[in-house]
């Protein structure tokens, strides 16, 4: 973390409060407090990428990516604030922006297995799928705990029976991922099992009821 003056180290009280709220998904207290913070310290870094961080759970993205540039342009050096401006492009669907960034970050931290995903899902959006794979194979290397890592290997994977053990092992990360339980149902559809494909579009439906996708899928397996 930045340097802070003595004078001003009870800011970092009201910081670490808005962590604690956001890590329990109590957002707009964690939105308080990250506000008290900067009213003290306007332009501190981690007060920033704090304030993005709740804004970004809430899925309001482009302030997200305001509040990491911010962050950035205060510390050019700060790899996070680069880095979760990056994620909340790819969000935006902004992938060679966001590209753009993952890869000039690289020398800044060339181990990070959250910074390849991105790179690999970036590059996998803009039909880059040679780059995108090796990507995500240095991912899956330095960081295999990853549910979307899982995902993203079984798109471009065109081997039923493998794709699914990428989706499966992703599954037990993170057993209520969408994305993931809606792949292993079309997967299993179309590999002629219908109850199990079933089963999972009903879990997707009991997350998100109104999900068209599992919707759709639960019809064509009832069919």
């Amino acid at each position: 973390m930045k340097d802070i003056p003595k004078s001003k180290r009870y800011a970092l009280g009201w910081y670490h409060e808005g962590i604690t709220h956001l890590s329990i998904n109590e957002y707009e207290e964690a939105i308080t407090f990250f506000d008290k913070a900067l009213t003290v310290i306007p332009d501190h870094p981690d007060f920033l990428i704090g304030k993005g961080d709740v804004h970004y759970a809430m899925g309001q993205y482009d302030e997200a990516y305001r509040l990491y540039q911010q962050a950035a342009t205060v510390d050019p050096e700060n790899y996070r604030a680069w880095l979760q401006s990056g994620i909340a492009l790819l969000k935006m669907g902004r992938h060679e922006e966001a590209l753009e960034i993952f890869i000039r970050i690289r020398p800044m931290n060339e181990y990070d297995g959250e910074r390849w995903l991105a790179q690999g899902i970036a590059q996998f959006h803009l039909g880059r799928k040679e780059e995108a794979s090796e990507a995500l194979r240095n991912a899956m290397r330095l960081r295999p705990n990853q549910p979307s890592l899982w995902y993203y290997l079984s798109l471009l994977e065109p081997d039923h029976e493998q794709a699914l053990r990428h989706l499966l092992r992703g599954y037990r990360i993170d057993a209520t991922n969408l994305d993931i339980i809606l792949e292993i149902a079309r997967r299993l559809m179309e590999t002629g099992h219908h109850d199990d494909a079933r089963a999972f579009c009903e879990k997707a439906i009991s997350l998100d009821p109104e999900n068209r996708k599992a919707i759709s899928l639960l019809s064509q397996c009832r069919k």
